[in-house]
Formats: structure tokens, sequence, C-alpha cells
């Protein structure tokens, strides 16, 4: 008997330093600025490995706070192969707080469902109001002289609940703004039986006209004295990597694209976060560099105030502020990078290349970032004054700035 009570002894101790261990999985997660703020944190599988040893995929994660609050959270395949690779979640952060993160595996279940926030839309057919979600597709020359093709939204769309972005599909590849007025994803019902041009129930407008300006962030890039827009001319393959709660992204890959008398290949990744007023580029310049500068801007079409400047934190903004909008309201747009050197100048105001644009020289390199931000005054009161638009600027500066740190 006595041989059994020692036995069960030591299965129970067995027992409780396997709970014990769970209860010992978590992150310490810090906020290092005096800004409240919505942050989405990434924790990539091997980390949450370290964490949870005995962790496998047939498993379910929940993620939470000390106090039991759950965060929403995604599993994003980065790499296309059709296994996840990293765990998105939303946590939200009082200014200077630091959070315990506990992470708890459970037997095989029900996934918990959580409310999508952010999404990546192309819809693609024959004709208005019919078009199917395309995840991949690919294009070469100019998609608009095909009668029997049509694009919802004239190419990829992308929002949170801030708002919302399109990206024109074919050799202008420009970029637009949708002011957005709610919540909740709407660009995959727009462009069909809607007019998104006029302010609307629905939850927003197009505010921006792009014509042949960069419009909202698309990029271009300098060799010699010539500048070239980012055409997809010889191939042009749209990829939607990951949607839901926390972010979503995409990429172009751009094949064969010729700037002066060589040809790259190049990957432009567009990442937007839930709670973001900015969406954030990666760009990518395969090939060699040859003295290829990467630029990018901000469409000069109606009367606004622009400013340059360098902030304390090291980052690079130019920033632009009126009555822009197509509803004659007031818009903020701006482009952060922390890449130094940078500086900007106008293009023309009228020919057939980039027009009415605010271009910043991102130099040279094969790898590149930047923010695009954007605050129409209906979407949000404080963008009404530029002070307003400034104050969250300079808020949204120090948050890219300063990463939650994860320990």
């Amino acid at each position: 008997m006595r041989y059994w009570n020692l036995l069960l002894l030591a299965f129970s101790i067995l027992f409780i330093n396997c709970d014990d261990k769970n209860k010992d999985a978590f992150f310490m997660l810090h906020n290092e600025i005096d800004i409240a703020r919505t942050e989405v944190i990434v924790i990539s599988k091997k980390q949450i490995k370290e964490k949870l040893p005995a962790f496998d995929e047939s498993q379910i994660l929940i993620f939470k706070d000390s106090l039991g609050t759950e965060f929403p959270y995604q599993l994003d395949d980065m790499d296309q192969d059709g296994i996840w690779d990293e765990a998105a979640l939303v946590v939200n952060f009082e200014a200077l707080e630091t959070k315990r993160l506990m992470i708890y595996a459970f037997a095989k279940a029900e996934s918990p469902q959580y409310e999508k926030k952010t999404d990546v839309h192309f819809g693609v057919g024959k004709a208005k109001p019919e078009a199917s979600e395309e995840q991949l597709y690919t294009r070469s020359y100019d998609p608009r002289d095909k009668d029997s093709l049509f694009f919802q939204m004239e190419g990829p769309a992308w929002e949170n609940d801030k708002v919302g972005f399109r990206m024109y599909f074919d050799p202008r590849n420009g970029i637009d703004i949708f002011g957005k007025t709610t919540k909740e994803p709407t660009l995959h019902k727009q462009g069909l039986t809607t007019n998104y041009h006029e302010k609307a129930d629905w939850g927003g407008m197009d505010i921006l006209k792009v014509g042949n300006s960069l419009g909202a962030g698309a990029i271009a890039f300098k060799h010699k004295d010539s500048l070239y827009r980012l055409t997809g001319w010889n191939g042009t393959r749209f990829e939607t990597i990951t949607e839901g709660p926390a972010r979503a992204i995409f990429r172009m890959t751009y094949l064969d694209e010729f700037i002066g008398d060589k040809s790259y290949h190049i990957v432009h990744t567009i990442t937007i976060e839930k709670g973001d007023w900015f969406y954030k580029s990666d760009v990518e310049l395969h090939g060699t560099n040859d003295g290829i500068e990467l630029y990018t801007g901000i469409v000069n079409l109606k009367e606004n105030k622009l400013k340059f400047y360098n902030s304390d934190e090291g980052v690079d903004v130019l920033y632009s502020f009126g009555k822009q909008s197509e509803n004659d309201d007031h818009l903020g747009m701006a482009i952060i990078t922390a890449q130094s050197l940078t500086a900007y100048l106008d293009a023309p105001s009228e020919g057939t290349g980039i027009t009415n644009t605010y271009l910043l020289n991102l130099q040279e390199g094969k790898n590149h970032s930047f923010y695009f931000m954007s605050g129409w005054e209906a979407s949000d009161t404080q963008f009404k004054t530029i002070e307003g638009f400034e104050k969250l600027l300079e808020q949204s500066t120090k948050m890219i700035n300063s990463p939650i740190t994860i320990q």
C-alpha cells in the first residue's frame, strides 16, 4: 500500500509540474512610450514552442492577459507553404504599460472565431455587377484593353477599422484612398452596384483624385535623370497573404520591369493593421542596383500646406494638409520613413509621365520600408484641423519608432 501511495504521489507531482509549465507559458510585453495604443503583436511559431515545448499543431491556442482577458488573433502563413508561421494578435496598451501575455494550448476543438477587422479584396469578373474574389491573380500588358475583363474597384483594395485604400491593377499603378465612416470591412461590397465616388450610407467614399500622380504612396524608380513609373507591363502577380482580426497583407510582384536599359524583379508587400491610420510598404529590388533610386509620393492636385521634417525620433516625415478630398473637406496625408538622407521634390504639373506629386526620394538600396498615413475629417473630427492631424502624425511616428518589446 505504501508503494502505491508513493507512486500516486509521484504521478501527482508530475501532473502538477506539467500544469505549472503551462501556467508559466507567457511573454512580457512593454509599451515604452507615454501613449495609449492598440498594437498588433507578432509571435513566431518558434517562440511559442519555446514557451510551450509540448505544443503541436493539432492543438488550439488561446492568448490572455493576467486578468483573463482574451486577445483576438490569427495564424499567418507568411511563406505560403500551407503551414502557419506566425500568430498575430491585437493588444490594447495604456501609456507605459507592461502586460503579461499568457499562452494556453488545448486539445483540438472548434477554433475560436474573432471578428474580422482587416481585409484584402480583389474582385475580378466579366462585367458589373458580378465579380469573384481572387487570392492569386496575374496580368501582363494593359488589362483595360480587354472588354471582357472587369476589376472591382479597378484593382486590389485593403482596409482596417480606420481607413481603406485601392491600387490600380494596370500600368497606372497609382494608389487611391477610401475614407471610412464605419469600423466594419466594407470595400468588398463596393464597385459593383454602388457609386463609391459619393459619400454614402455604406460607410465612406473614394476621397482622392489621383490622375497621373503617384496618389497615396505608390512607387517609382529613378535612373540617371529619368523617373520610371512601375507599370507591370511584362508581368504582375497579386497574392493575398493573410487577413483577419489583426492584420491584412498582400504582395505585388513585378517581373522583368525595365528601368533604363535593364530589367528587374520588384516585390511590393503592403501591410495594414487594426487601429492604424496608415499602411506599411516593404519594397525589394532584385537585380543589379546600378544607381537605381526608389521614390514614393503624395498627390498634389488641390490646395494644401506641405511640410517635410526629421522628427526627434529620427524619422523623416513628408505631409500635406488641406481641403483636398473629393468631398471638399479636410484631408491630411503623410509619408513616414526611418531611412535617413531622404529628400523631396515636386513632379511637373503636366506631361506624359508622373505629374502633380510631392516626390520623396528614398535613395539607393535593395530593401526599403515606409508608411503612408491618411486622416479624413469625416472619419474622425481630430482631422478637421492641421493641429489635430499633426498631433496624430506625431503619435504615429513615435509608435512606429518604438514598437512593443517582447520578452
